[in-house]
């Protein structure tokens, strides 16, 4: 009891410092996410051996708590984005799930299989881990007062729209490796068509589809006829997200994907207007849910395994994270070159980054194969994404504020 109390001052701790100086550490370049793992660090059994993970429910703990963040921020995500935008932007949309997410893997897994020597599905399975961007680590460029002043408006939502939808897509990409290593290849491929494909991601779509449409109709006729005490609709929006992420978990399909699309659809039909401090509410939330889990992420990391591993492995990791963002992009270019300039283009090239959604199926991947080469690599691929991208996330973004008209950056 004792640890948990302390476990809860460190965590309740550091999120309200870094609520403090959210504005100042934008500008900085040290986002949320970076400190906070550095903070997981200091504590846990690699500095100051304030607690090990271990003893406060070891991976399967670390999973759920990802799994949690991960939802949350889609929830912020879909409620982020303005009325009619799917309708706008669908060749975005469309081309990162057809065109990205596949580059992304192919030259993720390549480079990770002929650099390294890992088997090839075990590159491929960690390739498809590091494919989704993440909506956690990519907060310094699409939200806030420092973000909405210096990246253009259809930057940041499309850079939103895709962590939600490839981190929901990729729920099949990783299953398929994790299948092939875990039954016989016919079956394999048949639970894949079947279960994995059939009921777990297009069941979850149409579920998420349902239930955010019926939702939706609910809070409008709540609104209508004033049967709720607020107005905003934060106090709504969280718990309905979570309920979708409980009850699609224990459908068996991907909770993850539902979640975004529920969520999605509930902000399409309910108007954001008259709502202007949502957008910070927002910010605040998910930065709360975000602090635990790179918190637990720095308690956890393996440098025992980083160590045995070696140098090699962290350039290779290092290159696939670069290599297979700048490819997914400049290749799915050509179906949507007229969305963006090419400054718009190289800075959302750069922007890639592995994150609490890589760890949740990092996790999983462990828990079905029981490899020991999934965790050290993609959480290798985390850190090296929180640092790079943390740390460039001001500097880039003043870059490309020059770059555009001003009026591209507005909220």
């Amino acid at each position: 009891m004792q640890l948990l109390n302390v476990a809860l001052a460190i965590f309740a701790g550091t999120a309200l410092l870094l609520n403090l100086f959210a504005a100042p550490l934008a500008r900085w370049s040290l986002p949320a996410p970076l400190l906070a793992l550095l903070v997981g660090v200091l504590i846990g059994p690699g500095a100051l051996g304030v607690m090990r993970i271990d003893d406060i429910g070891g991976h399967d703990v670390l999973e759920q708590v990802a799994r949690l963040t991960v939802g949350v921020g889609l929830i912020g995500i879909a409620q982020r984005l303005p009325s009619g935008y799917w309708r706008r932007r669908w060749r975005w949309i469309l081309g990162s799930i057809v065109i990205g997410m596949p580059v992304a893997l192919l030259v993720s897994g390549a480079l990770l299989w002929a650099l390294l020597g890992l088997p090839l599905l075990i590159a491929v399975l960690v390739g498809a881990i590091m494919t989704p961007t993440d909506p956690i680590v990519t907060t310094p460029i699409v939200t806030g007062g420092f973000a909405t002043s210096h990246v253009p408006r259809t930057v940041r939502l499309d850079l939103s729209s895709e962590s939600g939808v490839n981190d929901g897509f990729g729920y099949p990409f990783v299953f398929a490796p994790i299948l092939l290593l875990t039954e016989p290849v016919a079956k394999a491929w048949r639970d894949l068509a079947a279960s994995t494909v059939l009921f777990e991601v297009l069941g979850a779509i149409v579920l998420g589809l349902g239930l955010g449409f019926v939702v939706s109709q609910l809070f409008r006729w709540a609104q209508r006829f004033s049967w709720m005490e607020q107005t905003s609709k934060l106090g709504f929006f969280l718990p309905f997200g979570l309920l979708v992420l409980g009850l699609l978990k224990v459908i068996g399909t991907d909770g993850i994907l539902a979640v975004f699309v529920a969520a999605a659809v509930f902000g399409q039909r309910v108007s954001n207007a008259a709502e202007a401090e949502q957008s910070s509410l927002d910010d605040a939330v998910n930065r709360f849910f975000s602090v635990p889990a790179f918190l637990l992420l720095g308690i956890a990391l393996p440098f025992g395994a980083w160590g045995r591993l070696g140098v090699w492995p962290a350039v290779v990791v290092f290159l696939a994270l670069v290599v297979r963002r700048l490819a997914a992009i400049w290749v799915g270019r050509a179906v949507f070159a007229d969305l963006h300039d090419r400054s718009q283009t190289l800075f959302m090239s750069w922007f890639g980054a592995v994150g609490v959604s890589g760890l949740y199926y990092a996790l999983l991947a462990e828990r079905m194969t029981g490899s020991k080469l999934v965790f050290p690599l993609v959480t290798m691929a985390i850190v090296l994404s929180v640092l790079l991208y943390g740390l460039t996330s001001a500097p880039f973004s003043r870059l490309i504020a020059r770059r555009s008209d001003p009026s591209e950056l507005t909220s």
